[in-house]
């Protein structure tokens, strides 16, 4: 070994990258309180799930997750391939820079592929259930700013036909687009659910790192990232409906959970008007996938109709 240094970002577990002369590898502990969140109790013995997950993922999609190495179950750990090559997620790209339409075009078929690959997947990947699981997701991130739409989307999402693995947690902040690739990190949150639920929680994320003078690329951005996914086969009007329902519900998660940290380049005023109209959407029955990105267009500082 040449260095250790831990790696932020993550809240759960303590992430360090372990330089040698060989190159680098990440070890990843999970103790009996989130790393980031101390106040947060949690079951160390769940990093074994993880496990599970990266396992099921790394033998259908090669290239894109990390290799499980090695596993010390007594000590909470793992050890994994370090597969951020430029050191820095995505997330630490666009607190600098606004996306580019090439790099959610990759995102949106990288995703695609995941969900075609693990589409008739029926392991079992949660210690407490995958339904459990997915009920408390849903009354965590969802359900952080309670609203009648945002419940019924969540009963919606319970019914569908069709539920399989998924990421459950794609954000920024795990993804790595270095060297022209796709890498994604941190599968603690795997279950099975609505593959949608995955590209909105995605397209939430891209609507809101662009608030502000980089708003103007919204439309294109997102509509890179959804044709990308879509395949040339287009999503569902019904799909798409819930689906911006699930992506106003990460928007206001991020703005107002005060528990989990994410680091945004908003101020409060933005914040605040942001979410002000996020829920006006809800409030009037007319959050669609097009309205979420014109509300990120047209907020305060920029004109009407800034993207034509």
């Amino acid at each position: 070994m040449t260095g250790i240094s831990r790696v932020t970002g993550g809240n759960v577990s303590h992430v360090f990258r372990v330089e040698g002369e060989r190159g680098s590898v990440v070890l990843k502990v999970r103790t009996e309180r989130f790393a980031r969140i101390p106040t947060l109790r949690t079951d160390p013995t769940l990093i074994a799930d993880e496990r599970r997950a990266l396992e099921v993922y790394g033998g259908l999609v090669h290239s894109v997750f990390p290799k499980v190495l090695d596993f010390h179950a007594d000590a909470h750990a793992m050890i994994m391939t370090d597969v951020f090559p430029d050191r820095r997620t995505y997330q630490d790209h666009l607190l600098q820079r606004p996306a580019t339409s090439r790099e959610l075009t990759r995102l949106g078929t990288t995703l695609r592929r995941i969900h075609e690959a693990t589409r008739t997947v029926r392991v079992p990947i949660r210690s407490q259930g995958d339904v459990w699981f997915r009920d408390d997701t849903f009354r965590f991130c969802l359900g952080s700013t309670p609203h009648d739409a945002l419940t019924q989307a969540c009963e919606e999402l319970r019914e569908i036909d069709g539920q399989q693995l998924i990421l459950g947690d794609l954000c920024p902040k795990n993804v790595s687009l270095a060297a022209g690739g796709v890498a994604i990190c941190d599968l603690d949150n795997v279950h099975h659910g609505w593959p949608l639920y995955d590209l909105g929680y995605l397209f939430a994320h891209v609507l809101i790192h662009h608030v502000g003078p980089t708003a103007r690329r919204a439309d294109r951005l997102a509509a890179a990232l959804l044709d990308a996914y879509a395949g040339g086969e287009g999503i569902a009007a019904a799909d798409r409906a819930l689906m911006a329902k699930v992506s106003a519900g990460v928007i206001l998660y991020r703005l107002v959970n005060g528990v989990v940290p994410y680091e945004l380049a908003l101020s409060s005023v933005q914040r605040r008007e942001l979410r002000d109209r996020v829920v006006e959407l809800l409030d009037r029955g007319t959050c669609g996938v097009q309205d979420l990105v014109e509300t990120v267009m047209n907020l305060p500082g920029r004109p009407r109709g800034g993207h034509r």
